[in-house]
């Protein structure tokens, strides 16, 4: 079977032909010496040689070889059937004594049902593949007496054929008593049903090929779909990172640095920093561990399921470290019994957590206030500080984008996630004389 394909279309056609020859020929030479030997075996020789040829050259010229077979076949076959060939001086057939002038067998109908299925299979219009198939067949059964009687009726019998032609009439009326209006109409009907068969299956062969083309294109756009949902959790499980780290190990940092500053007066409270630190380290590798379990996680939608979920308690913790460092913030979140499960409500909790790191590390601020306020509108979150840098630039997320360092990065990722959500961010001068990061993110599903 391999091998077979390897092979071109028309090597294909030319073995498949060769095939079919040997099959027909060596068929016709056992029976002609049985009692099933044709009254003309000439004529059956015609309709094998048409039928190897249609068989070799129909799908690589198919209107030509249409054309071939339709014109050609009928001429033939009524030359050798009633031995006109012979008359006329081409002795190729070597056709016998006539006994009828009809078609002699049903099977001399195949080059024009095979010639009609292959040429519309090949893409031939029906109505072409029609007009030729039914017309040879019409030719092929009705101007076989024509032929027959017209010469017959114009030439004198003892002259040319002496005693062929007989027991044949020579009127044309007379002669149409051989034509089997039956056979007629039902061979007909057959051309017709595998003209329509072979449209039918270069139809369907079209099909094929769109559905193909189409599951190409669908799983091109499955695999592109894969990449950008597994960028687009990278991105999620880098932005966690880069929360944890930068929020908790700034307020470490932070910390030592007061500790550092107070260690030889006040003893007492390097030992307290020293252990709040501890404390708060421990807290950031557990969320680290927590991201990094996601990270190796090989099951689909595992992240979602694994990823550390963090609570209002949690919440107000960003709070209490930042007090820790000199910052007195105060909080106004929604009520504690609700449970942080939503998509918006991990984005509402992280974009607090990266504002609280920026009061932190930039602002030089002395006290913040955060608000988190849920309704039927949705999520509004705001966070201001008293920082003595001033009031953001205008159009300071912009700037930020285009420079992608320092503090930017905290305002692009709190941009994105609120756009992700379908919200929106904002940065402006604040009323505590500092700046105000204020987000909106839809209704909860």
């Amino acid at each position: 079977m391999g091998s077979w394909r390897r092979l071109s279309a028309l090597q294909q056609d030319v073995l498949l032909a060769a095939l079919v020859g040997v099959v027909w020929f060596s068929g016709l030479a056992l029976i002609n010496n049985s009692w099933l030997r044709p009254a003309n075996p000439s004529v059956s020789v015609v309709t094998g040689m048409f039928l190897v040829l249609t068989v070799a050259l129909v799908r690589q010229l198919p209107r030509i070889t249409l054309v071939f077979v339709s014109v050609l076949y009928p001429l033939v076959y009524a030359s050798a059937e009633t031995g006109l060939a012979e008359q006329l001086g081409l002795d190729i057939f070597r056709a016998p004594a006539i006994s009828d002038a009809a078609l002699q067998s049903e099977l001399h109908l195949v080059p024009l049902l095979v010639v009609g299925y292959l040429a519309a299979s090949s893409g031939v219009r029906r109505f072409t593949c029609l007009f030729f198939t039914m017309g040879s067949l019409a030719g092929l059964m009705i101007g076989l007496p024509t032929v027959v009687a017209i010469v017959l009726s114009n030439s004198p019998r003892e002259v040319f054929y002496g005693d062929r032609y007989a027991n044949l009439p020579r009127s044309i009326s007379s002669l149409y008593d051989y034509i089997d209006l039956s056979l007629f109409v039902f061979a007909e009907a057959l051309i017709c049903g595998i003209v329509l068969l072979g449209a039918n299956a270069l139809r369907r062969r079209k099909s094929l090929l769109v559905l193909e083309q189409r599951n190409t294109a669908l799983v091109r756009l499955r695999t592109i779909e894969a990449e950008r949902a597994a960028a687009a959790e990278r991105t999620r499980i880098a932005r966690d990172l880069h929360d944890v780290v930068s929020h908790h190990m700034s307020a470490v940092v932070i910390r030592a640095q007061a500790a550092d500053r107070v260690a030889d007066q006040k003893p007492e409270a390097l030992r307290e920093a020293v252990r709040w630190i501890a404390a708060s380290g421990r807290e950031a590798l557990t969320a680290m561990r927590e991201t990094v379990r996601v990270l190796n996680s090989g099951t689909p939608g595992a992240g979602a399921e694994m990823a550390p979920v963090p609570d209002l308690a949690a919440v107000a913790r960003m709070g209490d470290r930042l007090k820790a460092v000199g910052i007195n913030v105060t909080m106004q979140l929604p009520t504690r019994s609700r449970q942080l499960t939503s998509a918006t409500d991990l984005t509402a909790v992280r974009i607090i957590q990266e504002a609280l790191t920026n009061v932190m590390v930039h602002a030089k601020a002395t006290a913040a206030h955060v608000s988190w306020q849920s309704g039927p509108q949705g999520e509004l979150l705001t966070i201001d500080d008293n920082g003595s840098g001033g009031p953001p630039p205008v159009n300071v997320l912009e700037t930020a984008r285009r420079q992608e360092s320092g503090r930017g990065n905290g305002l692009i990722g709190m941009r994105e996630r609120a756009h992700a959500s379908g919200g929106t961010l904002a940065v402006a001068a604040g009323p505590l004389g500092g700046w105000r990061v204020q987000a909106w993110l839809p209704p909860q599903r």
